[in-house]
């Protein structure tokens, strides 16, 4: 059987279970319209009841490409770097999840091409490196200095090779899949704040905001209109509208909260406003302290509540607008390590937050979890993590 024939029954089988009653059950919790597969390739869907009406709030759990790396000898090289590898491997996963974890994520016809963390910094410049054994990770050397001229500086997105490549990535996946399956070009998805970090230098970002300000600002500036001319880019080459966008904001929190609103907010805002407003907003760290400037954005439809943010009673009851939340937990502390009589009362706690706070809409959430046990080990794991939370929401 040659790889397209394997690719050909992946695709059918697809089919069949995106038309199946467990399918057609995962839909019924999510609103339709925009495809909430974003810019790294996970759901991340808008719950389409009220929980003040019917308390039927979905559950979804993921897991990092590093527990398919087991299960599936996953090599990241070509993940990444070859179409037909992706697609097969993709394909693959993507049915082990549905089949494997008995959660609310529905399975569907979309192939989203995603590049990890490389996909922005790699866009502008920053140099990008390969292994098998793992996700593609930057360069730490910064590519701005005090010296690189800043005002006005664009890069050419039509002879760019990195986006050249995507390009080329996208039409073959196009070419293999044909017109019954939606192939998702990659998006920009990490904020401003993020991507500027990665070109200047952790360190020499940071040092900036006291001592150079002004090339902070001129960093920033020039990564969010890179961001825009991209944003723009791919909705030509599409032929499609502007989508809203994504703010992915893991290093938020290494900001104090009025740095933050004064360097990123105003940034975040006029990307809200180029793109008709922010689908989600994420990030991994504790952002309990952000959230007052984090609200100050124009228009958020979901707002993670992320996987360091231990206490979530503490961040929900500063939240003054009902913004439909992701909450999400910590899978090493409360689920691989954990108990069940734990889990339990874990997730009974944070229920218990959200009615109190009279949340309308959320979704339960684990993602984020790398191999402790073994990668059977940490599915079966995860499988009772969604069976126990289930339980408490139906309670």
């Amino acid at each position: 059987m040659n790889k397209n024939s394997k690719i050909s029954k992946l695709l059918d089988e697809i089919h069949r279970l995106s038309d199946s009653p467990e399918n057609k059950r995962r839909r019924s919790y999510w609103e339709d319209g925009e495809i909430p597969v974003r810019g790294e390739a996970q759901w991340h869907g808008m719950p389409k009841e009220s929980a003040l009406r019917s308390g039927r709030m979905p559950v979804t759990a993921e897991c990092l490409n590093t527990v398919w790396k087991e299960v599936l000898g996953l090599k990241f090289d070509l993940y990444y770097t070859n179409p037909e590898y992706f697609l097969e491997t993709y394909l693959k996963i993507k049915l082990r999840k549905f089949k494997e974890l008995p959660d609310d994520t529905p399975i569907d016809r979309t192939i989203p091409l995603h590049y990890g963390v490389t996909f922005e910094a790699g866009l502008l410049g920053q140099e990008v490196f390969f292994s098998a054994d793992d996700e593609p990770w930057l360069s730490t050397r910064p590519i701005i200095s005090e010296s690189t001229k800043l005002d006005g500086a664009k890069i050419d997105l039509n002879t760019n090779q990195i986006l050249q490549c995507a390009v080329r990535f996208y039409n073959k996946v196009k070419q293999i899949v044909g017109p019954e399956f939606n192939v998702h070009f990659p998006q920009w998805f990490r904020g401003p704040q993020g991507v500027a970090l990665y070109l200047r230098g952790f360190e020499n970002f940071l040092t900036d905001i006291y001592l150079q300000p002004e090339l902070c600002q001129k960093t920033l500036r020039y990564v969010t209109e890179m961001q825009k001319a991209f944003i723009a880019w791919r909705s030509e080459f599409l032929e499609e509208p502007i989508q809203k966008c994504d703010l992915f904001n893991d290093d938020v929190p290494i900001m104090s909260p009025e740095t933050y609103g004064e360097y990123i907010i105003p940034l975040e805002n006029e990307l809200c406003e180029f793109c008709g407003g922010v689908y989600y907003w994420h990030s991994c760290g504790d952002i309990t302290q952000h959230i007052s400037e984090i609200e100050k954005i124009k228009s958020i439809e979901l707002l993670d509540l992320g996987v360091s943010m231990e206490n979530k009673e503490v961040g929900l009851n500063i939240m003054k607008r009902n913004i439909p939340v992701e909450v999400r937990v910590h899978a090493q502390l409360h689920i691989q390590e954990a108990e069940e009589a734990h889990i339990e009362r874990y997730m009974r706690d944070i229920v218990a937050s959200l009615v109190k706070k009279s949340t309308e809409r959320y979704v339960l959430r684990s993602s984020g979890m790398s191999m402790l046990l073994g990668a059977e080990e940490d599915l079966l794991k995860l499988r009772k993590w969604v069976e126990i939370t289930r339980e408490v929401l139906e309670k």
